[in-house]
């Protein structure tokens, strides 16, 4: 399915936290899972509960989890054409499947894109460190130093024997 310019963008508009996930060519799923478009924590809702394709003309709605989907009412079975203001039904969940304009104070997710560059290495950064635990770089141009290290280490071991010697 390619784009095509005059028509409408289509949307996944999840009701409760009033957001629009877009739809493109590739599949949206809806479930438990971690890796789901759209997370659902509920009990009743399965990992992978349900998937919104493209199709020639539109896009599809398949449950290929648990029952339980619903489309405008009606449990579903197989694939089914979505079509404007349908209302897709998961546990408690309703999301509504619209084309064009959204509904005012909709909010559009920006779906993750893939990463440009292979991770490895030399490609991480540094995060924070903790430089007691040994895990921290000095920073450039700075040396770690043992003598401050000593330094303060004579200065607790003789303030713990004044309070407890010294009194």
């Amino acid at each position: 399915m390619t784009a095509d310019p005059m028509k409408p963008a289509s949307y996944l508009v999840y009701e409760a936290e009033r957001r629009a996930y877009p739809l493109n060519d590739s599949p949206f799923s809806i479930g438990r899972d971690a890796n789901s478009d759209i997370i659902i924590r509920e009990p009743a809702v399965s990992r992978s509960h349900a998937e919104v394709r493209p199709d020639a003309d539109g896009f599809v709605l398949t449950a290929t989890g648990a029952t339980g989907t619903r489309l405008n009412g009606t449990p579903i079975t197989t694939a089914t054409k979505l079509s404007d203001g349908d209302r897709i039904e998961i546990g408690s969940v309703e999301i509504t499947y619209r084309e064009g304009r959204l509904p005012l104070g909709v909010s559009v997710v920006d779906t993750a894109t893939t990463p440009t560059h292979v991770s490895d290495v030399m490609t991480r950064r540094p995060t924070i460190t903790n430089p007691i635990l040994g895990g921290g770089q000095a920073a450039p141009g700075k040396k770690k130093s043992a003598v401050w290290t000593l330094l303060l280490l004579l200065i607790l071991i003789g303030a713990a024997t004044w309070y407890f010697f010294g009194r």
